[in-house]
């Protein structure tokens, strides 16, 4: 059973991760924007800030759902959930104002309850990435795509 809940939350995170990645790569320029307005960056990095956390969620998201290196991508998906979550509560506690986070994941903003960064914004970062790294540091990962393959007898 404990296959079939982290196959299941493997393949919903990493589903998360690549649609998000796809909805972002589709408006690269806008969430260039909303990288910018969380004024963390100078302003020359924020393109290729942005550029780098499409491509990772891209990647990470992908490597997830087929169950490839799961491990290392768990973490990595975890510390990637663990900045955006960072990130967001920078804004809160600086009490910034803008419209949307630029997380472009309606699940995610249905969750949230908002487009705009919120703590509860906040608390589905943390909680995404504590489920990845259970993935990461469990011994049963789930099924992966390699464990229906077929092999040939003889």
């Amino acid at each position: 059973m404990t296959q079939l809940w982290m196959t299941l939350a493997r393949i919903a995170v990493g589903g998360m991760l690549f649609f998000s990645g796809l909805a972002k790569l589709d408006s690269l320029y806008i969430f260039t924007e909303a990288v910018k307005s969380y004024q963390l960056l100078p302003e020359g990095w924020a393109f290729p800030v942005s550029y780098v956390l499409v491509s990772a969620e891209l990647i990470l998201g992908l490597t997830l759902w087929l169950g490839y290196q799961l491990s290392g991508a768990s973490l990595l998906a975890s510390c990637l959930f663990l900045t955006f979550a960072g990130a967001l509560a920078s804004v809160l506690w600086r009490e910034l104002t803008f419209l949307s986070c630029g997380c472009e994941n309606v699940v995610f903003e249905w969750l949230s309850g908002s487009h705009a960064p919120t703590w509860a914004a906040v608390f589905i970062d943390g909680m995404l990435a504590a489920v990845s790294a259970s993935i990461a540091f469990s011994r049963q990962q789930g099924y992966r795509l390699l464990t229906f393959r077929t092999h040939k007898s003889g």
